[in-house]
């Protein structure tokens, strides 16, 4: 077992599956966005913000969409949703 790492590679291998499996589904997909949304996976700190906390937040939802094998095109295309719906809610 490699250092640092808590699965064998065959485990690793295993629960990237598993996410890619988890987030094929309409089910996974809603809890995905949820998490993006609960992680402002997409939104900028403010000024004087917590960018250390927020960045940790961001490190981990990035980590799930790379082992649930989201694409880079998808995850560009959710980042610009997520900016529309930020510049959405500042109209209001």
């Amino acid at each position: 077992m490699l250092k640092g790492w808590s699965f064998s590679l065959k485990k690793q291998h295993e629960l990237i599956d598993a996410y890619g499996r988890l987030f094929a589904t309409s089910d996974g997909q809603l809890v995905l966005a949820d998490i993006l949304d609960q992680a402002g996976a997409f939104e900028a700190t403010a000024p004087g913000g917590p960018s250390v906390f927020n960045d940790g937040k961001r490190a981990i939802v990035f980590d799930i969409l790379r082992k649930a094998s989201v694409s880079a095109d998808l995850r560009a295309e959710l980042a610009k949703a997520a900016y529309l719906l930020q510049e959405e809610d500042m109209q209001e």
